[in-house]
């Protein structure tokens, strides 16, 4: 019964993380691989995030720094 949950627990992680990669994915309209704040308005949660997330402050949201989303 333990393995079962830990495994369960597992799968419910790994989904969260394909869905936020899903959604960088989205957001990145560009493709260079960063989300701009005009990029980040799509979406109204990150872009009330946006200066939090900006770890470096460069206007720019790396994979790393929305991995903290």
């Amino acid at each position: 019964m333990k393995k079962l949950l830990i495994l369960g627990l597992c799968v419910l992680a790994s989904t969260s993380v394909f869905a936020d990669e899903e959604l960088f994915i989205t957001l990145d309209a560009d493709g260079d691989s960063l989300i701009s704040i005009s990029e980040a308005a799509v979406d109204a949660d990150v872009s009330a995030q946006f200066s939090e997330l900006d770890a470096n402050k460069d206007g720019y949201l790396s994979a790393e720094e929305f991995a903290n989303y």
